[in-house]
């Protein structure tokens, strides 16, 4: 916590003429009386010689010091500086890739933690700032237009659904980079698992982009591509990629069933940040 006006707590030090008003005795005239049984009290605000006394508990004393630091404080201004990520004009981009689908954040997926780091950054934006909304996934889509709209950009965050291949950072970054003329201030901001690549090189004259990592562990493993076709008088055939985004070799084992019918069962190994395409032909597998 901050304060605009520290200058302010120079006004504490009234409370120490309050707390000497509570310290100083009371001097009284002298007069004689036939007893002192029914003015003890008396006799024990009049038993020491010095002017001062043990500063005792008092609940009009700690009211009158309460009042006198809210007063301060009010004086003082504080302030609590709200991390946020706001420079004018923001690309905001999403990764909905495969691997976002992994659920090693406090068992939530790896999207729905990004979802709610976009929702942050949205509440805390600066009413004059404009965010556009991009949507990374096989293909990069912009979900919004620059707006300074909170409710249509948490509509578009609500609306949007992670995909099941790699992200086109490429494309998304040419979009995001495009917001960038007539702007005085702008960023982008990638809120993703990583797996940009090189895809992270800009011009010159474009800010480098903020990174918002999301997920625990580097160590994923997604199917980015699985697509059949037929040619005329062959039998179907399948196609199916396998990405390593981890940085170490990953073991995998792939099976795929058609109506419960095992139709492909493939082991190996994928070299780190690599794919291994995995082509399936029908005839091979009849006469297996």
């Amino acid at each position: 916590m901050s304060f605009l006006a520290p200058a302010a707590f120079a006004a504490l030090a009234i409370a120490i003429p309050i707390l000497l008003l509570y310290m100083l005795r009371l001097r009284r005239r002298e007069v004689l009386i036939s007893s002192t049984f029914l003015w003890r009290q008396v006799v024990q605000d009049t038993e020491a010689n010095t002017p001062w006394q043990r500063l005792r508990r008092n609940l009009l004393l700690f009211l009158q010091l309460l009042i006198l630091l809210l007063l301060v404080l009010a004086l003082a201004r504080p302030f609590i500086t709200v991390p946020t990520i706001s420079a004018g004009k923001i690309a905001l981009l999403l990764d909905a890739s495969a691997s976002m689908t992994a659920s090693d954040v406090a068992g939530e997926t790896r999207f729905a933690a990004a979802i709610e780091q976009a929702h942050q950054i949205v509440n805390n934006m600066n009413p004059r700032d404009a965010i556009s909304l991009i949507r990374v996934a096989d293909v990069a889509e912009p979900l919004t237009s620059y707006t300074a709209d909170k409710n249509e950009l948490r509509r578009a965050l609500d609306s949007m659904s992670v995909s099941h291949g790699a992200g086109d950072w490429d494309t998304a970054l040419t979009l995001a980079a495009a917001g960038a003329a007539g702007a005085e201030n702008f960023s982008i901001v990638m809120i993703t698992d990583g797996g940009v690549g090189a895809a992270a090189s800009l011009p010159a004259n474009i800010p480098q982009p903020i990174y918002v990592p999301i997920g625990e562990s580097a160590d994923n493993v997604a199917i980015t591509a699985l697509a059949t076709r037929a040619l005329a008088g062959q039998p179907p055939q399948l196609f199916a990629q396998v990405t390593n985004y981890g940085a170490e070799a990953a073991e995998i084992s792939l099976v795929i069933r058609l109506d419960d019918v095992l139709r492909l069962s493939r082991s190996g190994t994928i070299p780190p940040r690599s794919q291994l395409p995995i082509p399936f032909d029908e005839r091979r597998s009849r006469r297996r």
